[in-house]
């Protein structure tokens, strides 16, 4: 599957079956997120795989109670492991675009291995770091489902090209 077929592919899904991942398809996405540009090529990110369903359970109590935390096969906790308090001349911090980058090509490379996945935002970060012994210094930015959806719903309309970008000036 060439990359924007991946990215046609791929939708947030909700709903999971009780299906193992693959460990050659979990070592693909992970290979993505190896191979993912970083700031200054820092590579400044450790990605947990949490498979334990009692540590799964304990954190999607910590995720607004978002069950595919505990339904899918695999979490992916993403984790910026340096500089988090690095300032870009743009104004944004370097971590961020990091590990959004990071993100990204996890969830692309699933698609590409016929996977689903659902990203999480919604948790209560100090709390999951305790549970998964992040150490302080570092920043959890970002998880993401991964497994086999038990969902058929279509994925959601995109905007035409002309709602979202504009050539030379805004």
């Amino acid at each position: 599957m060439d990359v924007l077929e991946a990215m046609r592919r791929r939708r947030s899904v909700r709903s999971y079956a009780p299906r193992t991942v693959e460990e050659e398809k979990l070592t693909e996405v992970l290979e993505a997120v190896r191979l993912a540009p970083s700031r200054h090529n820092e590579q400044n990110i450790r990605v947990i795989v949490v498979r334990d369903p009692q540590i799964k359970k304990q954190i999607r109590e910590l995720a607004d109670t978002q069950s595919m935390v505990e339904e899918a096969g695999v979490l992916l906790v993403f984790c910026a492991t340096g500089a988090t308090n690095f300032l870009m001349p743009c104004g944004q911090y370097g971590y961020v675009v990091d590990m959004s980058l990071a993100t990204g090509f996890a969830l692309l490379a699933a698609a590409g291995q016929g996977l689903d996945t659902c990203v999480i935002c919604a948790f209560h970060e100090e709390a999951v770091k305790r549970i998964l012994h992040v150490p302080d210094e570092m920043r959890i930015v970002s998880m993401a489902a991964l497994g086999y959806g038990d969902d058929s719903s279509p994925r959601p309309a995109k905007k035409g090209l002309e709602e979202i970008v504009s050539y030379d000036r805004f």
